[in-house]
């Protein structure tokens, strides 16, 4: 018996239709490491498939997000609360000036300064105290702080000038790091060293965690997440940032 199959692919097609977007936004983010891994990184796949938006992420370091907002490339700059002031000055310097009074600010999560240490290390905690000796070079053994007797080998970012002053910091006291420190890159190289490396430390933010990453507990650094946009978020950031915040932000807690 012939069946006209016209209503039936009419009705899959509107059923399909049903599911697709009428507008699709993209959604233009740049800033740096601790924020975009924090926060935009883990959200994209998930938010992309609920809602048939399109985030374009864009890494990079402060100064080129603030200037990039700037110019309209994108429609928000995300870093951390302690780049700020450094960023607009430097890109000041490169003959952006930028207005603060243009800039809306949100503060949409909490990364942490964390430890990474290599997985075969059996260390587990470190307090303050450990830590200072460590990155100024008065302990050099890892059976000294609970470890195996090897070689502790400190690596230091040079790409990482945040994390490296708030650790100076709260760590430190302001006393330099030991000079037999081995220089590193970014987040993700020092990320690499440690994974590569049995003796090695390193720090780094609480968004490059990974299950090849061992972070031990020390003592709290945090650093809040900031997104920037010029003059009110836009519809569409809103709507991403409201999905953050009731589908992910917990996770920072």
């Amino acid at each position: 018996m012939y069946m006209n199959s016209r209503p039936i692919i009419i009705a899959g097609a509107l059923l399909l239709a049903s599911f697709i977007p009428a507008h699709a936004d993209e959604i233009r983010i740049e800033g740096g490491a601790s924020a975009i891994t924090t926060v935009f990184s883990p959200i994209k796949e998930a938010y992309e498939s609920s809602t048939g938006d399109k985030i374009t992420i864009v890494l990079t370091n402060p100064m080129k997000a603030f200037i990039s907002l700037e110019k309209g490339e994108v429609d928000m700059a995300s870093l951390n609360s302690l780049a700020v002031e450094d960023a607009l000055g430097k890109a000041k310097a490169q003959g952006v000036a930028i207005d603060p009074t243009t800039l809306h600010r949100t503060e949409v999560a909490t990364s942490s300064l964390v430890v990474f240490l290599n997985k075969a290390n059996k260390v587990k905690k470190l307090s303050k105290e450990q830590l200072k000796a460590i990155f100024t070079g008065k302990v050099t053994n890892w059976r000294e702080v609970g470890g195996a007797d090897d070689e502790i080998i400190v690596y230091w970012g040079k790409e990482t000038p945040y994390l490296n002053k708030l650790f100076s910091k709260t760590i430190l006291d302001g006393e330099p790091v030991t000079p037999k420190a081995k220089p590193a890159g970014d987040h993700f190289q020092l990320r690499e060293i440690v994974v590569a490396t049995p003796g090695a430390i390193v720090i780094n933010s609480s968004g490059l965690i990974t299950p090849s990453t061992k972070a031990p507990e020390i003592p709290p650094m945090k650093l809040p997440i900031l997104v920037f946009t010029k003059g009110p978020p836009s519809e569409k950031v809103q709507k991403l940032l409201k999905y953050y915040k009731e589908e992910f932000a917990y996770m920072d807690e």
